[in-house]
């Protein structure tokens, strides 16, 4: 594809996921999409033949911005406490932004749908094995099985606060202190090898 058509596959997926994020998956329809952006449902459908494989490019770009961003903030410090907290930061950044209801979106979605299971089973399964490939690199004394396990705990912990910052208010000092603590569960799992 050529600049054209990555400029237009970005406004497609610009525009599902913002439909997706104000009016919900039952908006999330391809007519509709094409039409809000100005082009034949046709057009929409030479890029992304079928709502799921919009979906599953939504969500690709998605995990890719958090994997980057915590790759980015890993880079950044030099110590293995720092590297540890630094995943943790990463992501409560990402839980910060407007994206987040996308994630407790397809959740929910996924509870009453076996392919949108599939896409979620599968971008965590990427975040799971970037993280693990960065523990690796953090505390390499640590085996497979555990990187990967601290992967899932991770995400498990981060999933967790992105559903209470729907009714908490992330800046409060309850959770500040949650946060710290996350680090800290993150040391000592890290540590315990």
């Amino acid at each position: 594809m050529g600049r054209k058509g990555d400029a237009r596959r970005q406004q497609i997926l610009e525009a599902a996921k913002k439909i997706l994020m104000e009016s919900g998956p039952e908006a999330f329809v391809l007519r509709d999409i094409a039409e809000k952006i100005g082009i034949t449902h046709g057009n929409l459908q030479y890029y992304f033949r079928t709502r799921h494989d919009l979906l599953v490019a939504i969500f690709d770009q998605e995990v890719e911005k958090y994997t980057n961003s915590m790759q980015e903030s890993i880079a950044a410090t030099s110590t293995r406490r720092g590297r540890l907290a630094a995943i943790i930061d990463s992501g409560l950044a990402v839980l910060r932004t407007p994206e987040t209801a996308l994630w407790r979106m397809i959740i929910s979605m996924a509870d009453h749908n076996e392919e949108v299971s599939a896409i979620l089973k599968k971008e965590n399964d990427l975040y799971e094995a970037v993280l693990a490939k960065e523990l690796k690199q953090i505390a390499p004394k640590l085996s497979p099985q555990r990187r990967r396990h601290v992967a899932k705990i991770v995400r498990a912990m981060l999933d967790g606060l992105a559903v209470q910052f729907i009714h908490e208010d992330p800046e409060s000092a309850d959770m500040k202190a949650l946060q710290t603590e996350m680090k800290a569960v993150i040391f000592a799992l890290v540590d315990a090898d």
